[in-house]
């Protein structure tokens, strides 16, 4: 019986871990209320919205974010923070480099402050080829 309830324990743990660590999904919006399911790229009208307790609660002075999951020549880069009720809004600039072909990714972007991850959010990230 003991054994079974530190192997269930250990479960238990993991699964907390891991849960704990996946990032969350977020949404973007424009500011007035609109909320978009992905970021565009060649926009810096766009803002990520993230619950404020997923930042301790308030915006750090020394908010900064780091980004993966992008395709080579795809950016996203923090332009200005702000807040809406319970959400911060992280104003973002998207651009890439080529824009003959396809971005269809899945941003993870660490917002990082005072030296630390504060959160991992993700958010998918659309842009159409053309033509130069």
């Amino acid at each position: 019986m003991k054994k079974m309830l530190l192997t269930v324990a250990a479960a238990l743990s993991l699964a907390t871990t891991a849960f704990a660590a996946s990032p969350m999904t977020v949404y973007a919006t424009d500011g007035n209320g609109n909320e978009y399911q992905s970021l565009s790229t060649e926009s810096s009208w766009m803002a990520i919205e993230v619950p404020l307790n997923a930042l301790g609660g308030s915006v750090p002075g020394d908010l900064s974010i780091a980004v993966s999951g992008l395709p080579a020549g795809t950016y996203i880069t923090l332009d200005s923070v702000a807040t809406d009720g319970n959400n911060a809004l992280l104003y973002v600039s998207v651009t890439r480099d080529d824009t003959s072909s396809n971005v269809n990714a899945l941003a993870q972007i660490n917002v990082n402050a005072a030296g630390s991850t504060l959160t991992t959010v993700q958010i998918p990230v659309y842009g159409a080829a053309y033509g130069e």
